[in-house]
């Protein structure tokens, strides 16, 4: 309990990227391309945000880095598939 508290500020800011991202995707449903640049957007937020987060706790390895390119690629195949099938 006590590191949530204290990494409060990193996951409202994580929270925020997703949340923003998430409006972007709803607010531009009408543009299809649009939502394939936030989907991106927000994946090399997630990335960056990851990269950034684990640096500052010094904790930083190439197996972390692989872990959140890996969660962002999975989610950009699945938002582009959905976009281009609809």
């Amino acid at each position: 309990m006590r590191n949530i508290a204290r990494n409060l500020p990193h996951y409202a800011s994580l929270f925020g990227i997703l949340f923003v991202g998430a409006l972007g995707f709803v607010f531009f449903s009408y543009d299809r391309v649009f939502q394939m640049g936030v989907a991106l957007a927000v994946g090399i937020s997630y990335v960056s945000w990851g990269i950034i987060h684990h640096y500052i706790h010094h904790d930083l390895t190439f197996a972390v880095l692989i872990e959140y390119l890996a969660v962002a690629i999975l989610g950009l195949v699945m938002v582009f598939s959905l976009l281009v099938r609809t």
